[in-house]
């Protein structure tokens, strides 16, 4: 199973920004903000708010600050990204792709609890196995 989302605001900021709820976290540096339009109404874990892996363009990224009901923010760093790039919030792991267990162990839970939290706003698409459409 991967879960992807794609970015919906980019945004270039100052160091010491705060972001998300809270202002569990601030730029370290001048900086390129992304959102990720899935939260805790989705499955996210909020417990995994800071510490969250994903993946974009190919280099992984954590969740900057709290994870909110419909959205996550991430440090892009100098990373190039457009609005509608692809993010992997989890995958089978490669190309050094987050995983379901990487998530699981951000949240101090297990793997099953992530992936049984995906919510039914999360669009699915079968592509193989015994429950592909026909």
């Amino acid at each position: 199973m991967t879960l992807r989302a794609r970015l919906v605001q980019i945004k270039r900021v100052v160091a010491d920004t705060p972001v998300s709820y809270g202002h569990t976290y601030a730029t370290p540096r001048p900086t390129t903000l992304a959102v990720v339009p899935l939260g805790y109404a989705d499955g996210i874990p909020r417990s995994a708010s800071d510490i969250g892996p994903v993946q974009v363009h190919g280099n992984r990224h954590t969740v900057s600050g709290r994870v909110c009901m419909d959205q996550f923010v991430i440090d892009l760093g100098d990373d190039d990204a457009a609005i509608g790039d692809d993010v992997v919030i989890f995958g089978p792991g490669d190309l050094d792709a987050p995983t379901v267990l990487d998530w699981a162990s951000a949240a101090h839970t297990i793997a099953y609890e992530i992936l049984t939290r995906i919510g039914d706003r999360v669009e699915r698409i079968y592509t193989g196995g015994p429950h592909a459409p026909m």
